[in-house]
């Protein structure tokens, strides 16, 4: 089995040896294309000639390629298989997204950030929302004591002008009867204020 697969891996190697070189042939005549002089096109017609001839035989090459491929089964399947490096489908992503493995890893990689953001979002506002209703429960404790102050204070003025005028009425008729005697206001038990 895996005398067949090597020599399956080694015509591949050698029909991508011969498509790399085909395209790096095309990709110089390109890069090198002549300028016209004048209003001269000939030279463009033989380039254009010559880049539909190198560009056949990329093609021609890349069908012996596949034929390569599709006649050894077993060196399919250990293509399909085989894992590739994510670094080297980076390095295929030259295109901005065109490697579907490179565009789809770097949506997860924005939306897990995004994600994360909203998460970092989410606490801040809870911290803000427990500070918040932490200091709305202390206004409100202030709230109720000072009340609670109020009417304990308001329920106890009644009590003592009442006090002060029935003391006031007893000593000006015991004044009365006892001329030399000068009225002293009772003690009062003072209430405790919570």
């Amino acid at each position: 089995m895996s005398s067949s697969v090597n020599a399956g891996a080694k015509a591949l190697q050698e029909r991508l040896h011969e498509l790399i070189t085909r395209l790096a042939a095309t990709t110089e005549l390109v890069k090198n294309w002549p300028e016209s002089k004048d209003d001269d096109a000939s030279i463009h017609v033989e380039t254009t000639t010559k880049l539909i001839s190198h560009i056949n035989n990329v093609i021609a090459s890349v069908q012996r390629v596949d034929g390569v491929v599709k006649a050894d089964a077993l060196l399919r399947k250990n293509l399909q298989e085989c894992l590739i490096p994510l670094d080297l489908l980076d390095l295929l992503d030259h295109g901005n997204g065109l490697n579907p493995d490179c565009f789809s890893r770097a949506l997860l990689r924005e939306a897990l950030g995004q994600l994360a953001g909203l998460k970092r979002r989410k606490l801040a506002l809870e911290m803000l929302g427990a500070a918040v209703q932490s200091g709305l429960n202390r206004e409100v404790a202030k709230e109720r004591k000072k009340q609670q102050k109020e009417n304990t204070s308001t329920s106890t003025e009644p009590t003592k002008k009442k006090r002060k005028l029935e003391l006031s009425g007893k000593t000006s008729s015991s004044a009365a009867d006892s001329p030399g005697q000068d009225a002293k206001e009772p003690p009062t038990k003072k209430q405790s204020v919570s």
